[in-house]
């Protein structure tokens, strides 16, 4: 489990971080490192701050098993997300992430705004760092809360590091950088933690323990692959047909958008895990089987949330038209016509 802990948090962390720097280079390079750094470190000091308040609240007042089954549904909604928009990228219906690209349109906003230069790259590279650094605030604690806080601030922080030095060796974005698939790796990832712990909370009895996140990884990652697969290859328009309920999708957009950006697959990740929950609570000795179903649920959520884009691509594709008959055919048919 430390393991998995530690690499979750360092890709995770990782990907904001480069995020983060590219930002800090800009201001840095075009406004002046000391605005730069000054942001920057007002932003850690903030971040610190929250980490302590959250820390303590999560330790002191929440119940273990309602902070399992919390923490479980965050992670689940905020591996979600990742992984929703990695299958999008993956199969083309999504611009890859470009961290040159927003390196450009960060130095194109700091040349539109006004004010005083100095606040304006300072408050620049404290928005940018705060808001990147509040992603892995949440994901270190959620994953660090309720088995092993050192390992996920290790990662964390190793993450850090790595990035740090790399900003000041290269003094350039890190384009080279593989984030689209850190991205991908680190849905799967936090995905299976959350279903993990939303299990533990809600009653689940995984098999060998700690053992199956090991399964729950494969699970996902090879549902993905396979979403990946038919949303390059779409099957003809008509055939795949998913209801989604509109009303649904408007409510739980607008309520879990910070972590879903797609409402009826937060309403369909919801659900089974409240449909799980029912059956551990009403069926007894099914445990383990409760374990399965909340994995089919929520390969289920990634398919509803999916719906739209296997529309997209079902009408983009050409129709199938019938073959022209052969001359030797056609003129026969033609003849035939004649005579009748």
């Amino acid at each position: 489990m430390s393991a998995l802990v530690v690499l979750s948090s360092f890709l995770a962390a990782g990907v904001e971080w480069v995020e983060a720097l590219t930002i800090v280079l800009a201001v840095g390079l075009f406004r002046g490192w000391r605005n730069a750094v000054l942001g920057m470190a007002l932003a850690f000091a903030a971040l610190l701050a929250l980490v302590a308040i959250l820390g303590t609240a999560v330790g002191g007042v929440v119940s273990l098993p309602l902070a399992r089954t919390v923490v479980g549904v965050f992670l689940l909604l905020f591996g979600l997300k990742w992984l929703h928009k990695a299958i999008l990228r993956s199969s083309g219906l999504k611009a890859l992430h470009d961290e040159e690209a927003a390196f450009a349109e960060t130095r194109e906003e700091l040349g539109r705004r006004g004010g005083t230069a100095r606040w304006v790259g300072v408050s620049t590279s404290f928005s940018g760092v705060f808001l990147e650094g509040l992603e892995v605030v949440f994901i270190v604690i959620a994953l660090g809360g309720l088995n092993s806080v050192p390992a996920a601030t290790a990662g964390a922080l190793s993450a850090l590091a790595v990035v740090a030095v790399a900003g000041l060796t290269l003094r350039r974005p890190l384009t080279r950088v593989p984030e689209n698939a850190m991205k991908y790796v680190v849905g799967v990832m936090l995905t299976s933690f959350g279903t993990f712990f939303a299990g533990e909370g809600i009653g689940v009895v995984w098999w060998h323990s700690d053992l199956s996140l090991l399964l729950l990884v494969a699970v996902y990652g090879l549902a993905s692959l396979a979403l990946v697969w038919a949303l390059r290859h779409p099957a003809p328009a008509g055939e795949t047909r998913l209801v989604v309920v509109r009303a649904a999708r408007a409510v739980v957009t607008e309520v879990w958008g910070l972590f879903v950006g797609d409402g009826p697959l937060a309403v369909a990740c919801l659900a089974a895990v409240a449909a799980v929950a029912v059956f551990t609570d009403r069926v007894a000795g099914q445990s383990q089987l409760a374990g399965v179903l909340l994995v089919a649920g929520v390969v289920l959520a990634v398919v509803i949330g999916l719906a739209g884009s296997f529309r997209a691509t079902a009408a983009r594709r050409p129709a199938r038209h019938s073959p022209e008959p052969e001359p030797a055919a056609r003129a026969a048919e033609v003849a035939a016509e004649t005579t009748g």
